[in-house]
């Protein structure tokens, strides 16, 4: 069997630069004992709002739960309805369904396998409260298409 591009050593995609200071703080926070929250945590919130001129930023643990709190955060109640992609990770869905919503799904474009603009428009109704588009694997959705079916 004939191996093609072999290479001396591993091709590392996106190998991340941890250095000495990077190192020294991980080694600082284990030592504190405060390993979820703290005044570690307390003080990145304050430099984050501030860094982004904000009032008020909050540190969470996933993508999962800033997903669940920016649902409930958008007034998201049972019984609503909230269109988003089939082509996600399930926290999509599980963050609209632990808000007590119901997820809505309009399918892709095969091309850019990001929710189809075209689909959305067919899948509002009554009970729909808002729309989650989810922008797959560094492909950015058409948001102007978006826009563009959800207010009309």
């Amino acid at each position: 069997m004939t191996v093609l591009n072999e290479r001396d050593q591993f091709l590392i995609f996106g190998a991340p630069r941890i250095e000495r200071a990077e190192i020294d703080e991980v080694v600082s926070v284990m030592e504190s004992g405060w390993l979820g929250s703290g005044p570690r945590v307390a003080r990145f919130e304050q430099e984050f709002a501030a860094y982004k001129g904000v009032h008020h930023a909050v540190a969470l643990n996933s993508c999962t739960a800033a997903l669940h709190l920016s649902i409930l955060a958008a007034g998201i109640r049972p019984g609503d309805e909230v269109i988003t992609t089939p082509m996600t990770f399930c926290a999509t869905a599980n963050a609209i369904l632990h808000a007590g919503g119901t997820p809505v799904l309009a399918d892709i474009n095969p091309c850019t396998l990001n929710i189809d603009p075209d689909r959305i428009e067919s899948k509002i109704t009554s009970r729909t409260r808002a729309l989650l588009p989810v922008h797959f694997a560094g492909r950015p959705c058409d948001m102007d298409a978006v826009r563009h079916r959800i207010a009309s």
